[in-house]
């Protein structure tokens, strides 16, 4: 798998944006295009922004940055659960889920930190 491979998929040429619709070889997109990227990461941004904001508004303890951090890896986790029955031919699939899970783990913690914290910052300049 080449490193131009590792940012594709191949997708059904009747929907070239849904990865689970299907391999046409003819039809690669970039991962970043298909609805499950979206999904991923963009709406589990939002999802776990909401959730630590309210869990904030309850548990005031819970303002700790390690929050969001442990609902992204949670969120990976889930993620490799769901795909156990397809990767779990070799042990080092499973790793290389793990792994992969653990990396987005982190960038998406990162990206609910970072939003939460400019929401925050523009919160305080509009309130000035």
């Amino acid at each position: 798998m080449g490193f131009s491979s590792s940012l594709k998929v191949t997708t059904a040429a009747g929907s070239p944006f849904d990865a689970a619709s299907g391999g046409d070889p003819n039809t690669a997109v970039s991962n970043f295009l298909t609805v499950q990227s979206l999904t991923n990461f963009a709406a589990m941004t939002g999802a776990i922004a909401a959730a630590w904001q309210a869990i904030r508004l309850v548990i005031p303890s819970a303002s700790a940055l390690w929050v969001p951090y442990v609902m992204a890896f949670a969120w990976g986790l889930i993620s490799v659960w769901m795909s156990l029955a397809s990767i779990r031919g070799k042990k080092s699939n499973v790793a290389v889920a793990i792994f992969i899970a653990f990396l987005n783990s982190l960038v998406l913690a990162g990206a609910v930190v970072g939003t939460s914290s400019i929401g925050a910052a523009a919160a305080k300049a509009a309130s000035n």
